[in-house]
């Protein structure tokens, strides 16, 4: 059986599915829109600031439970550095700064004095889902999806603790409010239970099901908060370089239009450019309604469109992205908070900020702290004719930056006047840059009646098509899409008859848990002093969407993709960009214009992009 694989997006799902699959010899292909990996997990830069575009509240790298991305790394054998947060985050709700302590028995005897009639509750209900949670997530740590799960593998789990196992299996058709029920009485506590679900999965209690509250609930309790050392590229980065060190290939700036089938199998995708790729499989990474709508020809699956068109979006967001100074921010805030407004509902007041430079001072120069606030938007951003360069829409950009600014204004008193940098991401952009559709963060709604088994499946409809991501069994957050690209790539193994990741044949640790703060000190590529060398200066690069440097290169050097490479270490991919030319273009080269013109020269040293280059086929 042949063993080519295309895979449709370049974020974390793909790229772990794609990564998995290279690591066993299949010759993989991921095609991406944009100009580097990631999707919604990545950076962009400004001057030396580093910002989070969009997922870096990271779960899933602890040492028991539900750790899909511990999980990946170890079986990729690729090492990664990781910084482990104190706390989890902070929530304020009701004039209550709530911090969401690991120590789980720490946590609940802070809400039994903030709601001390429901004390007693709020033990038993934490006791009971952390005793469900161990026997039936910790006990028996798998990483396939249940549409994916064999039978032999279902059996060893409810044979592991059948009475547990049942009982979760029981919530599945179930709605959080109806297990709370059991537990609460108090309005106030269920309007707090109604913020934990939003943050999680963008519902409240009544339609979020029940078998993932049982989950979410406890387990980040267990695993811990973490982020990846040196901002969210280390971790898509990685998974690009150990797919490009196995041969595998990437292609940025193409789009794929179609999915090429011919007799119900699939043979292939066509791309913006015309171009073919032929394959006997393509795994869509992306959403339900770019599939069904765009990708599939509109006389096949017909059925399955009417079903896609009708599932609920999560609401779309904004993101405001600001660097400011250090001293409005109090010593005492987490990297990661959550603002409420209306505590009865989900509404444009419910905001996550995240100040990363609280733990990773790689991220932004002393002195200055960047904060990122990311909150629901109910308003119109695109007219029906999918147009939103018009007046009336960047006139609201502005007044939404305005309200962004004022709430955190609100959170730290001082911070309009202590502002450096601010810009907006509306549901827009989300669309144009992240294929996020009309702005909805999370695909489709994880609501009671479009959740596990009713969303889009691993093994799509037509022979050769799988899907992974947002949209499918798990969806929503960095660990269920990881684990989303851990079972697509196990099915296509089951598939050749190979062996599957499994966590029995893990054969060492690859994370390493790194001490706080992270500084430039710490911030080592390899052991190989002229690999770190050069690491740390590719780091200088802004990774420009349209590089002035690679425009005024007379031959063509992709210096932007080399160095993006370069700064996680992958020293293979940048060099095979290298090897397309006859002899390294950068040696000897007496054209300067690169760094001439290099967007660093408005405020610092340009990077050395000659040196760079030239010293990285002399090894």
């Amino acid at each position: 059986m042949k063993k080519e694989v295309v895979f449709i997006g370049a974020g974390i799902s793909g790229l772990t599915g794609a990564a998995l699959l290279a690591k066993k010899g299949f010759k993989v292909t991921v095609v991406e829109a944009q100009f580097k990996p990631g999707g919604s997990c990545g950076i962009f830069k400004r001057d030396d600031v580093i910002y989070e575009q969009g997922a870096a509240m990271i779960y899933g790298f602890g040492e028991i439970g539900f750790n899909p991305h511990r999980f990946v790394f170890n079986a990729l054998e690729e090492p990664i550095d990781i910084l482990k947060h104190d706390n989890l985050y902070a929530i304020y709700f009701n004039g209550h700064k709530i911090i969401f302590y690991e120590d789980i028995d720490k946590f609940v005897e802070q809400l039994g004095d903030i709601f001390p009639s429901e004390k007693d509750n709020f033990k038993r209900f934490y006791d009971d889902f952390a005793d469900l949670y161990l026997k039936v997530i910790a006990n028996q740590p798998t990483f396939t999806t249940p549409d994916v799960v064999t039978k032999e593998q279902g059996l060893m789990q409810l044979k592991s603790a059948p009475k547990a196992y049942l009982k979760f299996l029981g919530y599945m058709n179930k709605n959080t409010e109806h297990i709370l029920k059991k537990y609460f009485k108090s309005k106030e506590v269920f309007d707090f239970f109604n913020k934990l679900t939003s943050t999680y999965c963008y519902t409240n209690v009544k339609e979020t099901p029940a078998i993932l509250s049982a989950v979410m609930f406890v387990d980040n309790h267990f695993g811990g908060s973490y982020y990846p050392a040196g901002s969210t590229l280390n971790l898509v980065g990685k998974l690009e370089k150990v797919i490009e060190e196995n041969n595998g290939e990437m292609i940025y700036n193409k789009q794929v239009k179609k999915i090429l089938i011919e007799d119900d199998k699939v043979y292939g995708v066509k791309l913006d450019d015309g171009s073919i790729i032929k394959c006997e499989r393509v795994v869509n990474s992306g959403n339900v309604w770019n599939l069904y709508n765009n990708l599939i020809d509109k006389s096949l699956c017909k059925k399955s469109r009417e079903w896609a068109n009708s599932l609920i979006p999560t609401y779309p967001s904004l993101v405001l992205f600001t660097l400011v100074k250090e001293e409005v921010i109090p010593k005492d805030t987490l990297p990661i908070e959550m603002l409420i407004g209306d505590t009865e509902k989900i509404d444009e007041g419910e905001v996550t900020l995240y100040i990363l430079g609280k733990d990773d001072y790689t991220l932004c120069p002393k002195g200055y702290q960047t904060v990122i606030a990311i909150g629901p938007t109910f308003k119109d951003w695109i007219n029906s004719k999918g147009d939103y360069h018009t007046e009336k829409y960047f006139k609201q950009k502005q007044v939404e930056k305005n309200r962004l600014l004022n709430l955190l204004e609100k959170r730290f008193p001082g911070f309009k006047e202590a502002l450096c940098h601010v810009e907006l991401s509306t549901p827009a952009t989300l669309q144009r840059l992240v294929m996020k559709e009309k702005g909805a963060v999370a695909g489709p709604k994880q609501q009671l009646g479009q959740h596990m088994l009713k969303r889009l499946k691993t093994k799509g409809e037509i022979e050769g098509l799988y899907n992974c991501g947002e949209s499918t069994v798990m969806g929503t957050g960095t660990t269920a899409v990881t684990v989303s690209g851990i079972s697509v790539a196990n099915l296509i193994l089951r598939e050749c008859n190979m062996q599957e990741y499994e966590t029995k044949y893990i054969k060492g640790d690859y994370v390493t848990i790194v001490k706080k703060p992270y500084t430039e000190e710490n911030l080592k590529l390899s052991s190989d002093k002229t690999e770190d060398r050069i690491g740390k200066l590719a780091m200088k690069c802004q990774y420009c969407m349209n590089p002035r440097c690679e425009k005024a290169c007379k031959k063509d050097v992709p210096i932007r993709d080399i160095n993006r490479r370069l700064s996680v270490g992958n020293f293979y991919g940048a060099r095979k960009l290298l090897n397309k030319f006859e002899h390294n273009p950068c040696i000897n080269c007496e054209n300067v214009s690169c760094e001439e013109v290099c967007i660093r020269n408005k405020f610092a040293q340009s990077v050395d992009i000659k040196e760079i280059n030239s010293n990285l086929l002399k090894k």
